[in-house]
């Protein structure tokens, strides 16, 4: 049980991290829209989302 407890925080962390970095793409995004910076919003939307799903799972 504890290992499966410390795996769920792990993910909730995670999460947390990526969110964070998901609005500093969006912010450079916004200041400086360019080809590069939609790149890395979108792929911080793909690490967010596969966060999610792994959550989703381990629940």
């Amino acid at each position: 049980m504890t290992r499966i407890v410390t795996r769920i925080e792990t993910l909730d962390l995670e999460i947390a991290v990526a969110h964070i970095a998901l609005g500093v793409a969006r912010s450079a995004a916004a200041r400086s829209p360019s080809a590069e910076n939609a790149r890395r919003v979108a792929e911080a939307e793909a690490d967010v989302d596969a966060l999610l799903d792994q959550r989703l799972a381990a629940a």
